[in-house]
């Protein structure tokens, strides 16, 4: 039975990534921070999912704080990244996306985006990249489920579309107050930065037009449809 698992890099949902279960294989979605490779694996162990049952990456997009390990957890699973084309320069350079630091929040320019530009990951490239338009479909792993191009956090962002109506939208927006869910965890935000504002709202309908209704997001904790679409309406 396949099922979305939330991994914290940082407590309190500041900072996520999530593994899906899968029939045959499970795959990995973003890789946190750089040095994130240890508590991601330990909380895998925790579950009891080895090594060798992870068939993929996923890298939903250019930030150092979703890819920065992706290195060195490709090396350790031995297992293909995907990207978008949009967003495979993060990946090549080990540095975040600079022009997509567009800050929702001036705080945001003093304290979370300078050390998002000076932090380095170990460079790598993508075994499979997307294109505009095209969707990668899951079933090989076992999942009902596929992954769409939801551009406006960055030019490549990335979403995972699974039939059963649940959906991994990382950044298209967040919950909780700060970076993240530390208190009032159903209450949507926008996230510290975007690239794209309008490009937002039409990949937030679009998602939201596929007959969806729990969203994972990259910074909080899950939310239902009805907080979506309150999101979108504000923005």
């Amino acid at each position: 039975m396949q099922q979305i698992i939330q991994l914290s890099i940082f407590p309190f949902g500041m900072i996520n990534c999530f593994l899906i279960k899968g029939q045959d294989k499970h795959i990995l979605v973003d890789t946190g921070v750089p040095g994130s490779e240890g508590r991601i694996l330990r909380q895998l162990e925790a579950r009891g999912i080895s090594k060798e049952e992870i068939g993929l990456i996923i890298i939903t997009h250019g930030h150092i704080d979703h890819f920065g390990s992706v290195k060195e957890l490709q090396e350790i699973l031995k297992v293909p990244i995907l990207i978008h084309e949009g967003d495979k320069a993060a990946l090549e350079t080990g540095m975040s996306l600079p022009d997509t630091l567009k800050a929702n929040h001036k705080i945001w320019n003093y304290t979370l985006k300078p050390k998002l530009l000076h932090d380095k990951a170990h460079p790598c490239r993508a075994d499979i990249t997307l294109t505009d338009g095209e969707e990668y479909d899951l079933a090989p792993f076992g999942i009902k489920g596929k992954v769409i191009h939801t551009p406006g956090h960055t030019p490549g962002s990335l979403s995972i579309i699974l039939n059963d109506g649940s959906a991994i939208i990382m950044d298209l927006a967040s919950s909780g107050i700060l970076l993240g869910g530390i208190a009032f965890s159903s209450r949507m935000k926008h996230p510290p930065f975007h690239d794209d504002l309008q490009q937002v709202k039409d990949s937030i309908r679009k998602v939201l037009s596929l007959n969806t209704h729990t969203f994972y997001l990259g910074h909080g904790h899950p939310v239902k449809r009805a907080g979506l679409q309150r999101y979108l309406e504000m923005i």
